[in-house]
């Protein structure tokens, strides 16, 4: 799996505005190795592509198809099966998945064998723990070696990196451990903003990090901020039509504002905006626990 990938990768450095040295340490060669490859002298393997064209903020795995063989493409399919499962909440058989996985040919490459430790960190696991964050260290260690909390802002983080970091904040923020977690997601935030990123990445990553802040000011009481981040994450989504996760964002922000004492009509519009965003979106069932604990917790009758 090789490909010619001398000016993409120099001009993507350019705009990541990385020096030759930053680059090969997040790709683990040598800075002689990159200097040849962008001259043109040597050719970039392609999951060392893959990794900075998601460094660069570009959802790269349909990509990965082009140079997949038969025998990979099966592993593939049940790779993208996971993450389907992971998504939609469903845990049924995702072990057997997970272990097909395993077995497969493209545990070989380090963005799978990555992204399998961090599911494996996090699989059936029901309370957040110091051993679950030693976990995920470990899976973000594979990537990141010298990996540290207090430079979270410094670093250019792929997307698996992105989803350790913040199920390591939500364990964190699970534990009490407030100040901590906010800080974690709050520098991922300051370092996407930072930096150049692509319409993708606004789409697929911002409302996922504002909403996971919003969440964790929540459970810090911090309930005014809370809002303001959701806020900004659902502006996201309506701007770059991402809907999927409005319903949940809808709720989340009526069960601040009912914290803050605020009016009933207040809340009740964000409940019935939640319930109807849902069902629109053929979330039947989803619709239907909002209405129920709109009533439940709310005492909301949701039309």
């Amino acid at each position: 799996m090789k490909i010619n990938s001398a000016e993409i990768i120099k001009t993507m450095r350019k705009e990541m505005g990385l020096s030759q040295e930053e680059l090969a340490e997040q790709l683990f060669i040598s800075v002689r190795q990159l200097a040849r490859i962008e001259c043109g002298e040597a050719t970039m393997d392609i999951w060392q592509f893959i990794s900075t064209l998601e460094l660069m903020g570009h959802p790269t795995e349909d990509y990965w198809l082009l140079y997949l063989n038969s025998d990979e493409y099966g592993s593939y399919r049940d790779y993208k099966r996971l993450k389907r499962q992971l998504n939609n909440g469903d845990l049924t058989e995702i072990k057997e998945v997970v272990d097909a996985i395993e077995k497969g040919p493209l545990i070989k490459q380090p963005i799978i064998r990555q992204f399998i430790t961090y599911v494996n960190a996090v699989i059936g696991k029901t309370e957040p723990s110091a051993q679950i964050i030693d976990a995920l260290l470990t899976a973000m260690r594979m990537s990141k070696p010298h990996f540290e909390e207090k430079m979270i802002s410094e670093y250019r983080m792929t997307y698996n990196e992105m989803s350790i970091t913040i199920t390591m904040a939500e364990c964190l923020s699970g534990m009490e451990e407030h100040d901590r977690c906010i800080s974690m997601v709050q520098s991922m935030i300051n370092s996407r903003e930072n930096a150049r990123v692509s319409d993708e990445d606004k789409t697929i990553l911002f409302p996922s990090l504002y909403f996971a802040l919003s969440r964790m000011l929540k459970r810090a009481g911090k309930l005014k901020e809370a809002l303001r981040a959701c806020d900004i994450a659902v502006d996201i989504c309506r701007e770059y039509n991402n809907l999927k996760n409005i319903p949940d964002m809808l709720f989340h922000m009526a069960d601040c504002y009912h914290k803050l004492g605020e009016e009933e009509h207040i809340y009740k519009t964000h409940l019935v905006r939640a319930y109807h965003a849902a069902y629109a979106m053929g979330k039947v069932k989803i619709a239907a626990i909002i209405k129920e604990d709109a009533l439940k917790y709310f005492n909301v009758t949701v039309p």
